[in-house]
This record gives C-alpha cells, sequence and structure tokens, in this order.
C-alpha cells in the first residue's frame, strides 16, 4: 500500500505556531508593580521590564506613556509631562493613556486646577505634540488596550522592540 502525505501538515503547523505565540510587550521597570503588568501576564502576553527612557510601555514600534488621571493632573502641574512628550516627539508612534476616568475625572475640584486649563493641556497634546490620547476606565481597560494593540497585525515592516527615533535637524 502507497503512504499518502499530507502536504498541508507543515503549513498547519506553522499557523499553530504562530496563534500560540504570546504578544511581546517591554514595559518600564518602574511599572513593575502597576496592575496593568500583571493584568497583560494574565491576558497571556509576555513581558519583559527594560529601563526605558521614553514611554512606558513599547510594543512592536508604538510607545506608550501610561497616566492615572491623578498621575497627569500632577504632572500637567509640575511639568514633568510637558518634559516626557517632548522626549516622545523622536519616536514616529507614540500614545498616551490616560487611566481611571471611571473612578475619577479630570475635573476635580481637589486639583485645585482650572478645567479650561486641563482641556488646553489636552488640546495642546493633540493638537502641539501630536500625540493620541486614549482615555481608559482602569487598569483592566488599560491592558486589554494594550493587548489588541500588541495582536494587531503591523502592516510595516516588524522593526523589533527598539522604536526608530526620529532624526533631528539643527535647530532642534
Amino acid at each position: 500500500m502507497k503512504e499518502i502525505h499530507d502536504i498541508f501538515s507543515k503549513r498547519t503547523e506553522k499557523i499553530i505556531e504562530k496563534s500560540a505565540e504570546k504578544p511581546r510587550i517591554t514595559i518600564d521597570y518602574r511599572e513593575k508593580n502597576s496592575l496593568v503588568a500583571s493584568e497583560l501576564v494574565h491576558l497571556g502576553c509576555e513581558i519583559n521590564f527594560e529601563n526605558l527612557d521614553i514611554g512606558d510601555y513599547i510594543i512592536k514600534n508604538t510607545v506608550i506613556e501610561r497616566k492615572t488621571v491623578s498621575d497627569f493632573i500632577s504632572s500637567m502641574i509640575n511639568k514633568r509631562l510637558k518634559i516626557q512628550l517632548e522626549n516622545m516627539q523622536q519616536i514616529e508612534k507614540k500614545l498616551l493613556i490616560i487611566e481611571g476616568i471611571e473612578e475619577q475625572e479630570l475635573y476635580f475640584p481637589e486639583s485645585k486646577i482650572n478645567e479650561n486649563a486641563v482641556r488646553g493641556f489636552i488640546l495642546s497634546i493633540l493638537l502641539h505634540y501630536q500625540i493620541p490620547i486614549i482615555l481608559t476606565k482602569n487598569y483592566e481597560d488599560t491592558a486589554k488596550f494594550i493587548l489588541v494593540l500588541a495582536k494587531k497585525p503591523d502592516k510595516e515592516s516588524e522593526q523589533g522592540l527598539n522604536p526608530r527615533k526620529r532624526s533631528r535637524d539643527k535647530n532642534e
């Protein structure tokens, strides 16, 4: 009796291997105690903690800066966020996640900052720095956004975990 070869078996194995690959995410070591990191592990991601100079998370070639609502307000007041946003200008693909909208509003009286100042700063982030903002309800919602980004197929050539920095001109 002749042996029958399954010509599709190797292809099926590769498809199974690809689907079994865990999404890889690099996280700044200062985020180690955040619930987002543990939620990403729970969701099946492969995470790697490193000392990141820019951003809190790197997924493929996208850098994400994550702020809780209270951290966003305090970083806005002490101008730390402005420095972080300027540093992110070197990166082509970037996002800002403001987490905790479900628990705390962006405009709360205890912050002692005018609501329009917050609105103006958000507009500055969008228009001047051209950084998209994602508002998430809580750490679980943040982790799910990150997971969707990590699973999203990249049409451009994969550049690994190190994003390509934009070259600067003399004036910059």
